[in-house]
């Protein structure tokens, strides 16, 4: 995967089954001038992450299906393949498993739902400007 010049979109990729939700984000991240690509489940968001390097990846740990306890593992796969990303959880379960992959710098920040579109997309906007190396992690409920 190439560097990009400063002057390239940010590039976002989004993982979540709620469609509307990713679709709504979608838009507004794009009339911010980002690059977007949305996977509604995990095959897709692999397939995309083997083509495209982004700045910001957000993920609902828990895809299609409900509680999934292989939180760790999809956080582990993005993390192998997309190494230089400012990981960002947004999830309506936490569990210690998460706060952990927190605490080990794994992730960048751990986003509780329910969140507006407006907060996220400011959110993901402020990410993909600090870039992977100076995102702090934090843990995020209401704005």
């Amino acid at each position: 995967m190439s560097a990009r010049t400063p002057r390239e979109p940010k590039t976002i990729l989004l993982i979540d089954d709620d469609e509307l939700i990713a679709r709504s984000l979608r838009q507004v991240l794009q009339l911010e001038g980002c690059h977007v690509d949305v996977a509604l489940d995990s095959c897709t968001a692999a397939l995309l992450m083997t083509k495209q390097s982004y700045d910001v990846i957000l993920v609902d740990p828990y895809l299609t299906g409900g509680v999934h306890r292989e939180e760790g593992d999809l956080i582990a796969s993005i993390r192998n393949v997309q190494p230089d990303a400012s990981l960002i959880v947004l999830t309506g379960y936490g569990s210690p498993e998460l706060a952990q992959e927190l605490h080990d710098g794994r992730v960048s920040a751990l986003l509780t739902k329910p969140q507006s579109i407006a907060f996220l997309s400011h959110f993901l906007v402020a990410a993909s400007n600090r870039g992977a190396a100076a995102s702090q992690p934090s843990i995020k409920g209401q704005p």
